[in-house]
């Protein structure tokens, strides 16, 4: 079996449109936003807005933590049809730095403390259901 690489699938012009790409089994980039995240534009405003931001999760330090920031979001999302308006994609005004977390949070890829509904995680790290957590024990 021959497997191609998503670099040769975009010089030779096969686009990949709004389907996400894959690394690892994890979506990293929308087939549009391949070229755009591997550009210097994009390098130079996300250094910006770390920079801007001291390196730390935004989100994090309203709530009064201070988080490492591990990635810049576009506060208004990236489409084909806005990826070429600098206002967009690389203005630091729409931009915020995030914590893995946080940003999984703002996409609706996570839920605070949850797993599946009525389960989530106890501080050491045991899977616990959130109706056995509001039962009285009884003696």
């Amino acid at each position: 079996m021959r497997y191609i690489s998503v670099r040769w699938i975009i010089r030779k012009g096969h686009g990949l449109g709004s389907r996400p790409f894959f690394v690892g089994g994890r979506a990293i980039a929308k087939g549009f936003s391949y070229r755009f995240y591997h550009s210097r534009d994009w390098e130079q405003a996300r250094e910006l807005a770390l920079q801007r931001d001291a390196y730390l999760c935004q989100h994090c330090l309203k709530a009064g933590i201070a988080t490492p920031a591990t990635m810049v979001h576009h506060i208004i999302e990236l489409t084909p049809s806005n990826i070429s308006d600098p206002n967009i994609a690389t203005d630091t005004r729409n931009l915020v730095s995030l914590c893995d977390l946080c940003h999984k949070k703002v996409h609706g890829w996570a839920r605070q403390g949850s797993t599946r509904q009525g389960l989530r995680f106890d501080e050491d790290g045991n899977l616990i259901s959130l109706t056995d957590e509001n039962t009285e024990p009884t003696d």
